[in-house]
């Protein structure tokens, strides 16, 4: 008897988790993430992050959640959905001691294979020139997601935001490729400098004082990302990227072929693609 009051009573909570919709689901997620944020206890937030994920991995378990909207949910997470349609992100972020943060980032293909990436916080030599994958993924909260052909296969460029430390932030221009059995490699060649130098990735680095933008923008039949030009305040700061700030004036990469090519002293506002004043951290 008893064997068959668990029984019933599993299929009873299978229901139930079954029956709630996705609408349910997102407002449960809203709720958790809340928790997550405003926990000041490091550990008791790492231990609300998990019950997220669970709930998370139950409501990936329904098959519209891909093209679901979550327009309450973006409020709080990044949920976005690549160009071509091939995947999905949802990307979150945790704020430790001396507002460090980690970072959490599930990849959602269309079969609904779960891609989870691991947040590497250890120190890697030469950043800018290294390969990646998503066991030593240089954490971040993406907001673009950018899809270009290369060489017969798609290269994502994907825009992202670090909150760093107490003293600065970060934006991160991150590359990506997804192979046919979902592999992923963090880190392709296509940034390439007048002097030569051809990175995988770049990462600016400013004061929490100031602000950067970086966009990606679509004019006159080309693709550019759009940044702001940053200087130490003084030369003798110029080793101290946390006191970095913009001058004012724009840089940028241009799509060209197979990779991005940067241009100094792009005049963006003659194309009328950026506009002052901006100052969201977060875009």
């Amino acid at each position: 008897m008893l064997k068959w009051k668990f029984i019933f009573c599993f299929l009873f909570v299978l229901g139930f988790l079954n029956s709630q919709t996705i609408q349910e689901y997102e407002l449960k997620l809203i709720n958790n993430l809340e928790d997550v944020h405003f926990e000041k206890n490091h550990d008791k937030a790492i231990a609300l992050n998990e019950d997220f994920k669970n709930v998370l991995e139950e409501a990936i378990s329904k098959s519209e959640i891909f093209n679901y909207p979550f327009d309450s949910l973006s409020q709080f997470m990044s949920t976005a959905i690549s160009p071509d349609g091939n995947f999905r992100i949802f990307n979150w972020n945790i704020e430790l001691s001396n507002q460090k943060q980690h970072y959490e980032c599930w990849i959602l293909m269309k079969n609904l294979e779960i891609l989870k990436l691991t947040d590497f916080k250890n120190d890697i030599p030469e950043i800018e020139y290294s390969s990646l994958d998503a066991n030593s993924w240089f954490g971040a909260l993406y907001y673009s997601i950018i899809p270009k052909q290369r060489k017969n296969r798609t290269v994502y460029t994907l825009l992202g935001w670090d909150g760093n430390n107490m003293f600065s932030n970060k934006k991160i221009i991150e590359s990506m490729v997804i192979s046919k059995k979902n592999k992923i490699q963090f880190g392709v060649p296509i940034f390439k400098y007048p002097d030569g130098k051809t990175k995988k990735r770049v990462i600016f680095q400013y004061n929490k004082q100031s602000y950067m933008s970086l966009k990606h923008r679509h004019a006159r039949k080309e693709d550019y990302l759009i940044f702001d030009h940053l200087m130490p305040p003084s030369p003798h700061l110029e080793d101290f990227a946390d006191w970095y700030v913009t001058d004012l004036s724009f840089d940028a990469f241009q799509w060209n072929e197979n990779e991005w090519n940067f241009k100094r002293n792009f005049d963006a506002k003659s194309l009328k693609i950026l506009k002052r004043p901006f100052n969201d951290p977060n875009k």
